[in-house]
């Protein structure tokens, strides 16, 4: 189908403000007599609060507010950004300063004060006294029966999903092999431009505080701080500005409750803006798991069983992780179809930074260990690995496992082929167990090269786990132009110019006569869940396309009046009103528009709307990858990533190729240079910078090229998937199976590193 806007590659509504520099964030804004709020954090990652002395700290001049545990609100909460459901485990363990070191960086005081000088000097003469405990940094120490337990429970595993279809046991009885491997995958930190960590709060004098917050779920942070300050829900306002990226790491409440309560506690405005090191060290990073994956299949490739028991390290707080611990069964439980499946996951505390939500939400460590293992298992049966996944992936109309619903469209067997022939697979892909590479290069013949494929299914969306409620309004102004009013939780990703496409596109009025509202504004606009599961543009999109539709047709009502036809012969296009019979009978959109302000009627054109979507398609991606590994340095090096993706309806392709080229940037450092290190003894963050943490630059970059397979859905807006996430999913799988296929040795852990390649190398020519 034709669209005149939806599909076309338009400017960015936030571009001129981005490339100019002249958008304000929220750590750029200035009140009058405005604070500065600094915490105090803990040097133990793991320690009893023996007394806390804040005497000099107050009498500092300067300082205007100092607050511990003792000063906060005894109401325990959970920051991650959930809304009340059943697929919500919400364990509160938290409190908006600790009671307890848990982890090197823990909030224990915090100070607000004139200026940064001043607040940093009050932090200094804060005295404390701690009783040390042993660092429990590891899923083994954790768990381990003598540990000390980090929070006031029976044991450090506080949460256990398992799930069950059919008989594993005869499942594995019945196959011809069956195959078992333990995976590991580091903790990760999103990075992203924008510190994590920025919030302005205001009171007022009717006690409500307003909060510039640099987020991806206004609403659902006004609850959540509510909660904690033992406020409520409109004694709170929530403001973001533009953000600086966020990639999961905004997704609930970051530092929002303690500036709050520093500017409550001092009648002013505080500014609490984290410095990239406390963003490394106070915020929440994507999470380490160790996987067990034990597969049963018969000769000819059909699945038997399939089993993952996982331990997932949630850091010190709870946050996502008892809840995340649902996805991750999710996407294992989708990938493949197998008539007997069982999953195990357990939630684990240790003296860790907490981690949450980063890009993929588990996927992308799911899709490492299966794609790794469906690798081996395809060469073990001799069969391709594109042929071995398309025999068993799940497609259009089958129940996909992770919603319970069906399937309404499938674009993974255009993915796989159109990929594969743009990569070269059947021409340079090596034969056998690897390691007799087809190219050998370099000037001692030390280089070898490989070719891999990962695939991955995601989501539009949570439900339905999570509710998905998105509400927006269309108004049309006098001149026929038109305002999109959306709590908008765009954080760079450009999900706001795609929305305002699809207003354009329902209204049938020009892309730039539609000005969308970038400020999110919890007063103003309706209840929305945020920036979650890759679901701006579908769950968001059908709300604002809606609205549009309620507001065209009261449009095309008044237009009627004013034609003397019936509205349902009527055409709106491109600010155009027209009889769809008679060409000739014609008004403007601006002529309509005026006569319901200024005539005899008198009232604007107004399309409100407050939903969930009906469904929650899939998205399916099959991504490739060249490397080179260079056997005498170790270092592995990506030729060309080619990423093939089904993403519905591209509203804007420019904006879903630029989602998918950014997305596979995280990818290869997932899998080759980034993990967030601590000390294993005490705690201490080694690389909480970005000398020390190793992120690809752009030049570092291979050629990625990007094919988009537009399998409209039927749910979606104008057929619209998603695409935020599922970018790097099979990003760090495409590679690994690259390295076997380039060397002959299969990593089970991330990050492939020239140090682990070089040891199995070595550890290979001994044996």
């Amino acid at each position: 189908m034709s669209y005149s806007v939806v599909g076309q590659s338009v400017p960015r509504v936030d571009a001129r403000e981005k490339v100019s520099g002249s958008a304000i964030y929220t750590g750029d804004m200035v009140l009058p007599h405005m604070l500065v709020g600094k915490v105090l954090r803990s040097p133990h990652a793991h320690a009893k609060i023996i007394s806390i002395d804040t005497s000099k700290a107050r009498s500092l001049p300067g300082v205007k507010v100092v607050l511990t545990y003792e000063d906060t609100p005894k109401i325990p909460w959970n920051s991650a950004g959930f809304p009340p459901s059943p697929g919500a485990i919400l364990v509160e363990d938290q409190y908006i300063l600790s009671d307890k070191a848990r982890y090197v960086g823990d909030g224990i005081a915090a100070v607000a004060a004139v200026d940064e000088d001043t607040a940093i000097r009050a932090l200094d003469l804060i005295e404390i006294e701690y009783e040390v405990l042993p660092a429990l940094m590891t899923l083994e120490r954790a768990m381990a029966a003598e540990a000390h337990l980090i929070h006031d429970a029976e044991k450090n595993i506080y949460g256990h999903t398992p799930v069950v279809i059919g008989d594993v046991e005869a499942g594995f009885a019945a196959a011809d092999y069956v195959f078992e491997d333990t995976y590991y995958v580091p903790k990760v930190n999103q990075v992203s431009m924008e510190p994590c960590g920025v919030a302005l709060a205001a009171p007022d004098r009717d006690g409500r505080v307003t909060i510039w917050t640099s987020t991806q779920m206004p609403h659902l942070v006004r609850r959540i701080t509510a909660h904690a300050l033992g406020l409520n829900i409109g004694q709170v306002r929530i403001i973001k500005p533009p953000v600086g990226g966020a990639f999961g790491s905004r997704l609930g409440v970051v530092n929002e409750p303690i500036a709050a309560l520093l500017a409550l506690k001092a009648g002013k405005p505080v500014m609490l803006k984290y410095t990239r090191e406390e963003a490394f060290l106070a915020t929440e990073s994507r999470h380490p798991i160790s996987m067990t994956l034990k597969t049963g299949v018969k000769k000819d490739g059909t699945f038997t069983a399939r089993q993952l028991t996982s331990y997932i390290d949630g850091g010190a707080y709870a946050t996502h992780t008892p809840s995340f611990a649902g996805p991750v069964a999710g996407w294992f439980l989708a990938m493949y179809k197998s008539p007997n499946i069982k999953v195990d996951n357990y939630s684990i505390y240790t003296n860790a930074t907490q981690c949450g939500a980063f890009r993929g939400y588990g996927n992308p460590q799911v899709v490492f260990a299966v794609e790794s293992q469906m690798d081996d298992i395809a060469r073990k049966l001799g069969i391709d690995p594109l042929e071995f996944r398309l025999k068993n992936h799940p497609c259009a109309g089958e129940v996909w496992l992770w919603s319970g619903w069906a399937i309404e469209s499938c674009g993974l067997e255009e993915c796989m082929a159109k990929g594969a022939k743009a990569i070269g697979w059947s021409e340079k892909r090596n034969e056998g167990a690897g390691g007799n590479s087809r190219v050998t290069t370099g000037a001692a013949g030390t280089k070898k090269r490989g070719l891999g494929m990962g695939y991955m299914m995601h989501v539009s969306g949570a439900r339905p786990m999570l509710h998905e409620t998105s509400a927006a309004i269309v108004k049309i102004n006098e001149d026929g132009g038109a305002n999109l009013i959306y709590s908008n939780s765009d954080c760079g990703q450009g999900s706001g110019t795609a929305l305002t496409q699809i207003a354009a596109e329902e209204l049938g009025i020009p892309y730039e006569d539609l000005v969308m509202t970038k400020t999110a504004d919890t007063d103003v606009s309706g209840f929305d869940i945020g920036s979650h599961a890759s679901r701006q543009v579908y769950s968001g999109g059908n709300a604002v396309k809606g609205a549009a539709a309620v507001a065209k047709q009261k449009l095309l009502a008044m237009a009627a009046e004013m034609l003397q036809t019936p509205a349902e012969e009527l055409v709106v296009e491109e600010g155009q009103v027209w009889v769809s019979h008679d060409p000739s009978k014609t008004l403007s959109v601006a002529e309509v528009a005026h006569a319901a302000h200024f005539g005899s009627h008198g009232h604007q054109i107004i399309g409100a709307i407050s939903e969930e979507p009906a469904g929650n398609p899939p998205v399916y991606a099959a991504q490739f990858a060249e490397v080179e590994v260079d056997t005498e340095t170790g270092v592995v090096e990506v030729l060309k990533v080619v990423a093939a993706h089904d993403v519905g309806t591209a509203i804007n392709p420019a904006a879903v190729e630029g989602q998918i080229q950014g997305a596979v940037q995280q990818g290869i450092g997932y899998a080759l240079t980034e993990e967030y290190r601590c000390d294993l003894e005490t705690g201490r963050p080694l690389n909480p910078n970005l000398a020390d943490y190793k992120i690809l630059t752009s030049v570092d970059m291979p050629p990625v090229e990007t094919i988009l397979v537009q399998a409209a859905s039927e749910t979606g807006p104008f057929g619209a998937k998603s695409v935020g996430e599922s970018g790097l999913v099979a990003t760090a799988a495409a590679i690994a199976n690259a390295v076997y296929d380039a060397i002959g040795i299969r990593f089970k852990e991330l990050p492939i590193t020239p140090e682990k390649v070089l040891a199995a190398l070595h550890e290979r020519k001994e044996s």
